[in-house]
């Protein structure tokens, strides 16, 4: 396997980052016109659309087993991959469980890093296409974040409530007037000062998505909006890091080939993402129905996610630090 210096951040190549950046716009624009015809996205049709999103983002997490000797330059040792591999199913295991004994603060927990991952994903990837880690990046990780979990409550509080109540069934607190006021007030002043500060420092891509992702959760519907968020611009933007992370796409990214990069990619994801999808066969057979695949696929989501958000953060933090080392002085 090739080696990558750690000393040097693995920056995302142009065309990685110029096809992620457009499909993920395509898909939130496309999303929030079909939002604004009245019954196009009617109930069962969002429930199908959120289904399918969620089924489509699955995979962006299957390669994280890889993604220390990708960073790392070398094969690890058979008893160290091994290892890692139990760790990480032992957390997923462990947050599901946690979820069956105690709904109310693993929701909780899962909603509010979820917000930073996700809000953390789209730092990171500016970060990486521009070379320079934001200096308000807390700020940044929520103006980005917020919008995903916080507007779908504080503005469509009904649509929401059965994906909530799903989770743990206490959650329908989070309904209420004086928590929404927060969550909108947070959000919209979180996403502002960061747009702010992205247009004063000349980066209109970063004002731009912001721009994009709070118009979509507000006016869409909820579930539509998640769903395609969730599998065209989170996983998307992923995926696009990690292309540009693996060292045998190198030479076909550099001259603007995705071809063979998608399907090493899609070959790697195979495995896991299928032993993914029997344990949510197994869950659906016991809930049954479009919302009984949602509410399994959301208990496995929320297993996922805590191993997943682990490693992209170890994946993130390296980035930041090799950035930092290139580029101490960083902008916005």
């Amino acid at each position: 396997m090739s080696t990558i210096s750690t000393s040097a951040s693995p920056g995302l190549f142009p065309v990685a980052s110029r096809v992620a950046s457009t499909s993920s716009l395509v898909a939130m624009l496309a999303v929030l016109v079909l939002g604004a015809v009245p019954g196009l996205l009617d109930t069962g049709v969002v429930w199908v659309v959120l289904a399918a999103g969620l089924l489509i983002g699955l995979p962006h997490g299957a390669v994280d087993h890889l993604v220390p000797e990708w960073l790392l330059g070398r094969r690890l040792p058979g008893p160290q991959a091994v290892a890692g591999l139990v760790a990480y199913v032992a957390v997923a295991a462990g947050f599901f469980g946690l979820l069956r004994v105690a709904p109310l603060p693993s929701a909780l927990v899962f909603l509010a890093v979820s917000a930073a991952h996700f809000g953390a994903g789209d730092v990171e990837f500016h970060a990486l296409r521009r070379g320079v880690t934001p200096r308000y990046r807390m700020l940044a990780v929520a103006a980005f974040g917020l919008p995903t979990v916080a507007l779908p409550i504080a503005l469509h509080a009904e649509q929401v409530e059965p994906v909530l109540t799903a989770l743990a069934p206490q959650l329908a607190a989070l309904a209420t007037p004086q928590v929404r006021g927060v969550l909108l007030v947070a959000t919209l002043l979180a996403a502002a000062v960061t747009g702010w500060r992205a247009l004063n420092a000349g980066d209109v891509r970063v004002a731009q998505d912001l721009v994009v992702l709070v118009l979509v959760f507000a006016v869409a519907p909820p579930l539509a909006a998640f769903a395609v968020y969730f599998g065209f611009w989170h996983a998307a933007r992923h995926m696009g890091r990690l292309l540009s992370l693996d060292p045998r796409n190198a030479h076909d990214l550099a001259n603007e080939r995705l071809g063979r990069p998608l399907w090493r990619f899609a070959r790697l994801a195979a495995p896991p993402t299928a032993a993914s999808l029997i344990v949510l066969a197994g869950l659906w057979w016991g809930a049954g129905g479009a919302q009984g695949l949602v509410s399994a696929h959301l208990g496995l989501l929320a297993a996922l996610t805590m191993p997943h958000v682990a490693v992209v953060s170890w994946l993130d933090r390296t980035g930041r630090l090799a950035r930092d080392r290139e580029l101490p002085e960083v902008r916005a």
